[in-house]
């Protein structure tokens, strides 16, 4: 008899690939935590070296928070290990601000005291800051209105928050968006562990089939021998027989011990497809229930990639798109050997804008040059916002030469773009600097260059494209 093929379970295969996929994802969250944590401590020690210049007196608090929040790991950054010391700064600057206040704010006078003009450079510097933290950020969908809310409020001139009470506004904020994406590590990682069991299940499920056909195959083996072996006696007893009823009686036993053994083995084989049917039946019923979470997770980790990697105002990738792609273009580039190009973007008097014509103009102004960027660039090409008036973009495959006749085409086209905002027109240009990666050159060495080079577009007088020179071999 023909022997059957090994089980196979194309639900194992799919799942693992599936389990790959969570892993991934996994991956890119504990990524994006880690940028969180990193900025939520380039927040307080921006903030707090402004404080040590406004409030010299708080210096050597500003200096304890510093010194805990560098000890802590961007990854595992709690800011809650913080948070009475905070409270506590937070409290003396509140305190050091109301005794400051004048008592009418509207008339001002040239003698007003030094400390308030520090107070309101503070103030400054606290409502320049937090709006490109918050910026470079990936909300969730819950979180976001927040963010747009605390964002208005610090850019509304009229205003009179406190700039503690924004920073530590900010801080809650980040650390609350940190606190969702360690709720969906959580439910991706149990959901992990569901998989996990499942592949087991469907793991301990083949080895089951496979045993049963092996005892299968031995049962068959052992029925074909018994039918063999009761021919061979029948051969045996007809040549024997002296006379026709003793035959017949001989051959009805061998017939009935062959419908037995026959019998037994059926028996066998209902009772093996029952327990395969049963197991089967639990395990598609396993899958059925995994198969409804994968679904439902899938889609919400795509709902969370989107928002992961795109900039929130423009929907241009981010920085952590960029950077994941950035990773990606260097290992091509070292195992093609095909040139790869940087280019770093800033709008030229992007303040100005802002500060005449008001946030709103300047974030039209952003979109608008974020679609003429993706209309224009190549489609191997990638832009990014890397934060502010700041855009980034990879130029896989172009030599330093062929990116600045690309980059100098685009940097034309912006020119000659114009925006209407309070019934004025908007002219607007961009300076960018580009520099070539070096075989073994790291990503850092590269945009230290092109940052070089976009300085001296700006000290040539903006509205250029600047190359930077090629990285000699070993430097």
């Amino acid at each position: 008899m023909a022997e059957e093929p090994t089980p196979s379970t194309p639900e194992g295969e799919d799942y693992r690939e599936r389990y790959e996929q969570m892993l991934g994802e996994l991956g890119r969250l504990e990524e994006h935590d880690q940028e969180l944590g990193g900025l939520l401590k380039l927040t307080l020690s921006r903030v707090l070296f402004a404080v040590d210049k406004a409030y010299p007196a708080l210096a050597d608090a500003a200096s304890r928070i510093r010194d805990k929040a560098r000890k802590q790991d961007d990854h595992a950054f709690e800011v809650g290990r913080l948070r009475d010391d905070v409270e506590d700064l937070a409290r003396r600057i509140r305190e050091q601000e109301a005794k400051s206040e004048p008592e009418n704010p509207i008339e001002t006078s040239d003698a007003a005291p030094a400390s308030h003009g520090t107070h309101n450079g503070t103030a400054s510097h606290v409502r320049e800051v937090l709006p490109l933290l918050l910026d470079r950020i990936a909300f969730v969908d819950s979180l976001e209105g927040r963010r747009a809310r605390l964002i208005s409020t610090i850019d509304d001139p009229s205003d009179q928050t406190l700039p503690s009470i924004l920073i530590d506004r900010t801080a809650t904020l980040i650390n609350d968006m940190r606190q969702a994406i360690e709720k969906e590590k959580s439910e991706l990682t149990r959901f992990l562990e569901q998989v996990t069991e499942a592949l087991a299940d469907i793991d301990q499920h083949t080895q089951l089939q496979s045993d049963d056909l092996a005892e299968q195959r031995s049962a068959r083996l052992k029925l074909d021998d018994n039918l063999r072996r009761q021919v061979d006696d029948i051969d045996a007893e007809v040549e024997s027989a002296d006379d026709l009823g003793g035959l017949k009686l001989a051959v009805r036993e061998r017939i009935t011990r062959i419908r037995q053994q026959i019998q037994s083995f059926q028996q066998g084989e209902e009772r093996r497809q029952e327990d395969i049917e049963a197991d089967n039946q639990r395990l598609r019923e396993r899958l059925a229930q995994l198969e409804g979470q994968t679904r439902i997770l899938e889609e919400q980790l795509k709902q969370s990639e989107a928002k992961l990697f795109r900039d929130n105002l423009t929907g241009l990738p981010n920085r952590l798109a960029f950077d994941h792609r950035t990773r990606l273009e260097i290992a091509r580039m070292r195992r093609d050997g095909a040139p790869l190009t940087l280019a770093i973007w800033d709008l030229d008097h992007f303040k100005d804008i802002n500060d005449q014509l008001g946030h709103q103009a300047g974030d039209k102004t952003l979109i608008i040059v974020a679609k003429t960027f993706n209309k224009l660039i190549r489609d191997v090409d990638m832009i990014a916002r890397f934060g502010g008036e700041e855009f980034v973009m990879l130029l896989p495959g172009a030599s330093g030469e062929d990116a600045l006749k690309v980059v100098d085409r685009i940097r034309e086209k912006l020119a000659r773009t114009k925006l209407r905002s309070r019934e004025r027109e908007i002219s607007v240009t961009a300076s960018c600097g580009l520099a070539t990666f070096a075989p073994d050159e790291e990503m850092e060495t590269v945009f230290s260059r092109a940052d070089d080079a976009l300085y001296q577009a700006k000290e040539q007088g903006r509205n250029r494209c600047v190359l930077a020179p090629t990285e000699a071999a070993g430097d």
